[in-house]
């Protein structure tokens, strides 16, 4: 094509060609580049390295669409505004297309790279972020900035800073930014995508796509050019220079002009092109990228020095990303000028649906019916793992997928297996080989530094995590790096690659983040999963003994229970029978009570979590926790929350102490049910002679001591034989009356708790529907012969009967067990936090299970009757008493405190309460009231 002589003096012919460049610019934006990076228009000629070939015109929007060319122009001399364009061009064209795409490595594919690509156009997801206050800064500080280097939010309620923002807006808040967050938080993607929407805006004459992904509300002449850096490469870059290097090329601006120009651009920009960009500072945008991944302490102190020199009185437009941790330590904050941006965890809904949406919408492009199944399939994967994650570490625990790194890995995981590992541990041991394959980073010479030997790191890392894990909780999740090296120096195979794992480290793709020196993995299950592959792979290699040994004395540490856990679950996926035989060797470890109480609910554990565990090896997990509940040694010497978590765990593997096939009572001759012979000589309630010494041994308040004076008694009050249910009604004879009769239950809570936990959000018409059912089943069942003579009832115990009942054969006693306070006897007093499965304490003299704790217990008698108990009063427990009437209820709860733990303790609930500590048990009556 013939070229057309530029003059600026002749506007007619400005014009004209103005106007034939613009029709051309479709086809310089499809131009690739080809070879070493040559750009070549379609149906045109790819030139040699570093030329850029355009139709003569192209330029044009280049020189009319913005001012950075004139700026240049202005102080350089001997090029023309045409030959600066073409090669800006040029340069905008390079960095299109070398941040257009996000790259999945790690995919298994057949036939082809392990790479999927991602457009960024389409699976950019922007996140959310707040604008953080500085730790050394204050308001009023801010505020005497100078004006032009004050933030826009410096002027506004202090309220506002409490609102997070989109990240795509963030260029809104400032001239100078910093994006914190942890690993894999997406902050690179950030600069990435500022890069792209730039690049492509300058290269469009037009807004789009700054206007509408970046917030940026300018005209297309005043949009700044992008200049994309890694930190990391200027800080090997001032690494590797002489000692006598002049100060001039060691200052960044040098540097980014050798970085662009010198070594990795495929375009023709004179050599002091970026650096007089930066001296002027005008529409320019600097992106930093990753001043956390600079090798250490000091060398990042000189870089964080550079950028502030660089920008020090210019109006130069700067984005700078860093670690959290690692911009909060030492020397690595910048200067009051920078604003703080920090990346705000994954929302559901917002975040993880949209990107795994639109990978597999690239993955998948053509094929709506599989892409709808396979985003479906892995979503459910995440929420089943995060519902596993909660159950085991409570409700309030962190997510686990809570940044897109882990969205990516999984994302690599669910491809390569079509799903996401039923077992945990399958699942962390295929996403830790995903991070330590180097699987991203537009930076060829970072990448080359790192080892391709992704397995040998493996082995470094999960050795490095168990003697990380050996140091304990408080010690254990960090650890400096002269103790790191010490720790990996005992392996001979090892010492040749310390370095190398150590710069692994400090870039992207690791499963260690650095700061100053210290070290630590990522997420904790990740140090947690290793430090149990350690344990099989190394100690494992000598025996199965030699494993169990080694978890002996760790048994009770809750720091440990995530690695001991995750080991069964690795080797399940690997050795069914080998791990079969490992957890019923765990279940029978254990010096001592609470150790043997952990080890059986560990293995109990480890059994529901493994899928493929089967039924025999659960039922002899459970088997051997009903051991222990029933053993006196152990129960009296544990602590109640072991116990109560291994009862939990037995509810879950099935408690054989219960029969499925009888509404789930217990599994004995008489279903439960246990004799009280009849005691003339009984008297209910606390003797006045003792009133003052019980008060003392409880620590009673003055208003509880008041409360208290009802249960005073010095009158006889006979029981007569009846029969007591051993436990509490529990969740699942609950659920059995639900069932089987289609009861409909006034709190859905009632039936969400274990199975053989009691049964609690139950009011008292509620319990007394349960007696009446159960009554009606039993009264036809040759089990209970006794119901089918027609002189016993089921029903509620009267307040007389409980109290005969919880004190056993002990005559005045303050506890069932005695006149001694001992929290290990009952489920009071908050020690536990909740309710607990039935049998999880000791037994009184009768063999009844928590009369006292862990449940309010209804009975049929009403509140307000004082003492004497008059067994004539027909009033006392007429059961047709209006619903205004309160219910007396009996023994105390989990809720409350010692004082309320006692035999004699009375209170009274209205007939319609539902709460979380109120339930009942049944009796077996002669000659019992009419229901």
């Amino acid at each position: 094509m013939e070229s057309h002589p530029f003059n600026i003096n002749d506007i007619e012919t400005l014009k004209w060609q103005i106007a034939e460049l613009q029709t051309q610019l479709a086809a310089v934006q499809q131009a690739e580049l080809t070879g070493s990076g040559a750009v070549a228009q379609s149906g045109g000629t790819a030139l040699g390295e570093r030329s850029v070939y355009l139709e003569d015109s192209n330029y044009g929007t280049i020189i009319s669409g913005t001012q950075i060319v004139n700026h240049y122009y202005g102080a350089s001399a001997g090029l023309g505004k045409a030959d600066i364009a073409r090669q800006v061009a040029g340069y905008l064209l390079w960095l299109r297309e070398r941040t257009s795409n996000i790259e999945l490595r790690g995919i298994e594919r057949a036939g082809g790279a392990p790479v999927v690509v991602l457009p960024l156009a389409t699976a950019y997801v922007p996140l959310r972020a707040k604008s953080m206050p500085r730790l050394d800064e204050e308001p009023m500080a801010r505020m005497r900035l100078p004006r032009n280097l004050r933030e826009p939010s410096d002027d506004v309620q202090s309220k506002e800073s409490d609102n997070d923002i989109a990240l795509n807006e963030v260029l809104g808040l400032g001239n100078r930014l910093v994006i914190m967050g942890g690993p894999g938080c997406g902050k690179t993607t950030v600069m990435l995508h500022m890069a792209w929407a730039l690049a492509a805006s300058l290269l469009a004459g037009q807004t789009e796509p700054a206007r509408s992904r970046l917030g940026l509300d300018l005209v297309s002449a005043a949009l700044p050019l992008p200049i994309l850096v890694p930190l990391a490469s200027f800080a090997r870059y001032r690494r590797n220079l002489a000692n006598n290097t002049p100060a001039r090329e060691k200052s960044l601006s040098f540097f980014i002009s050798h970085h662009l120009i010198s070594k990795d651009a495929n375009f023709d920009l004179p050599a002091d092109f970026f650096v007089k960009l930066l001296m002027d500072g005008r529409n320019v945008m600097l992106l930093l990228d990753g001043l956390d991944e600079v090798a250490n302490e000091e060398e990042r102190a000189e870089v964080r020095q550079s950028v502030e020199e660089l920008v020090a009185g210019k109006s130069l437009r700067v984005v700078v990303t860093c670690r959290t941790i690692a911009y909060r330590s030492g020397r690595t904050a910048l200067g009051a000028s920078f604003r703080e941006i920090s990346v705000l965890p994954l929302n559901r809904e917002l975040h993880i649906v949209p990107m795994v949406s639109q990978a597999y919408a690239c993955i998948h492009p053509h094929d709506t019916a599989l892409r709808l199944e396979r985003i479906n399939d892995l979503l459910t994967g995440i929420d089943r793992l995060e519902s596993e994650r909660r159950v085991r570490l409570g409700e309030e625990a962190a997510a686990f997928v809570d940044s897109p790194l882990m969205v990516r890995l999984l994302l690599i995981v669910h491809v390569n297996n079509r799903t996401l590992p039923d077992e945990r541990a399958e699942l962390f041991d295929k996403a830790i080989n995903a991070l330590l394959q180097v699987d991203y980073g537009r930076e060829e010479s970072n990448i080359r530094e790192l080892s391709t030997d992704w397995k040998l790191y493996r082995d470094m890392a999960q050795h490095l995590a168990f003697h990380m894990h050996q140091q304990g909780k408080d010690q254990g999740r960090e650890i400096e790096e002269l103790h790191l090296i010490k720790a990996l120096r005992t392996e001979a195979e090892f010492l040749p690659r310390i370095d190398d794992f150590l710069l692994h480290a400090r870039q992207r793709g690791s499963v260690l983040e650095e700061r100053d020196r210290s070290y630590r993995f990522i997420h904790l299950a990740f140090q947690e999963f290793l430090a149990a592959r350690h344990i099989l792979k190394i100690i494992g290699a000598e025996s199965r003994e030699s494993m169990l040994a080694t978890l002996e004395t760790r048994l009770e540490d809750p720091w440990w229970r995530e690695p001991i856990l995750l080991l069964a679950s690795y080797m399940g996926s690997d050795a069914a029978k080998s791990a079969r035989e490992f957890i019923v060797g765990l279940s029978l470890l254990g010096e001592g009570s609470n150790a043997r109480f952990s080890a059986a609910e560990l293995a109990g554990t480890a059994a529901l979590e493994w899928r493929e565990s089967g039924d025999a090896l659960k039922a002899d997990c459970a088997k051997r926790i009903v051991e222990l509940l029933g053993d006196e040694d152990s129960l009296k010497d544990s602590k109640p929350v072991i116990r109560a978590r291994a009862g939990d765990r037995l509810a879950k593997l099935g408690d054989p102490r219960f029969d499925p096939q009888r509404f789930y009572l217990p599994n004995d001759e008489l279903l439960g049910f246990v004799r009280i012979p009849a005691d003339a000589d009984f008297m209910i309630g606390t003797r006045a002679k003792d009133f003052g010494r019980v008060m003392e041994t409880v620590d009673a308040s003055k208003d509880g001591k008041n409360f208290f004076k009802a249960e005073i008694n010095d009158e006889l009050t006979p029981t007569s034989e009846f029969y007591i249910a051993r436990y509490p009604v529990t969740v699942a004879q609950f659920r059995a009356f639900v069932e089987a009769t289609g009861f409909k239950i006034g709190d859905e809570k009632a039936l969400r708790d274990p199975d053989s936990r009691p049964v609690r959000y139950v009011n008292w018409h509620d319990a007394r529907e349960y007696c009446q059912w159960l009554d009606g089943v039993l009264m036809k069942s040759p089990l209970t012969p006794l119901l089918q003579r027609g002189e016993w009832r089921v029903t509620l115990p009267s307040e007389l009967e409980w109290e005969k009942a919880a004190r056993g054969e002990l005559v005045g006693a303050i506890f069932p067990w005695g006149n001694s306070p001992d929290i290990n006897q009952a489920n009071y007093g908050y020690e536990i936090g909740d309710t607990s499965v039935v049998g999880c304490f000791p037994p009184n003299s009768y063999g009844l299970h928590d009369m006292v704790g862990n449940v309010w217990e209804w009975t049929r008698s009403l509140w307000g009757f004082d003492y004497p108990y008059l067994l004539d009063d027909l009033h006392r427990e007429d059961l047709k008493a209006g619903n205004d009437k309160s219910r007396v209820v009996r023994g105390g709860s989990w809720y409350y405190d010692l004082d309320y733990a006692r035999c004699a303790v009375r209170d009274g609930y209205q007939p319609d309460d539902r709460y979380s500590n109120v339930g009942f048990r049944v009796v077996l009556l002669c000659s019992a009231p009419v229901l």
